[in-house]
């Protein structure tokens, strides 16, 4: 009898519990449910028919992928991080120059003040910076010398 036998018994102590339940292979897990071909419903089955079975190296790759394209959008790219600092110092930069012409702005409009109301800031003006003189007056130019530098 025990060559028609598909399990063979092993030779248990007298003292322990013996279990006379049945006994059944368990399952083997599939990869997945499209592979297994089981498990799922005859009305989800039309929907996973089509579905790929991706393996672990191909997903990294495409995981690796996503990051680089992520991190090439968030620092790299035209609206990256890197940009975004360039951006900021260029235009600190340009505020800087704007408030030394609203200063120049400033100072031109106080010497237009000037010269429209005051005479004598007037004459100054065209003496320095034009030479200008009165009728009667001589002007004397020191001129220094080659060998005292």
């Amino acid at each position: 009898m025990d060559y028609w036998r598909k399990e063979r018994e092993v030779p248990r102590s007298t003292d322990s519990f013996q279990d006379y339940r049945p006994r059944t292979a368990a399952p083997k897990a599939s990869p997945s449910v499209v592979a297994s071909g089981g498990s799922v419903g005859p009305f989800l089955r039309k929907f996973y028919r089509h579905q790929v079975v991706v393996s672990a190296p191909v997903q990294r790759f495409f995981l690796f992928l996503l990051l680089a394209g992520i991190i090439y959008a968030f620092v790299l790219g035209d609206g990256g991080a890197i940009r975004i600092v360039m951006l900021r110092h260029e235009r600190s930069g340009l505020d800087r120059g704007i408030a030394e012409l609203n200063r120049n702005a400033a100072l031109l409009e106080n010497e237009i003040a000037l010269l429209d109301s005051d005479p004598f800031y007037i004459e100054k003006t065209g003496r320095e910076r034009y030479g200008y003189i009165r009728p009667g007056e001589k002007v004397y130019k020191i001129v220094p010398d080659a060998d005292s530098k």
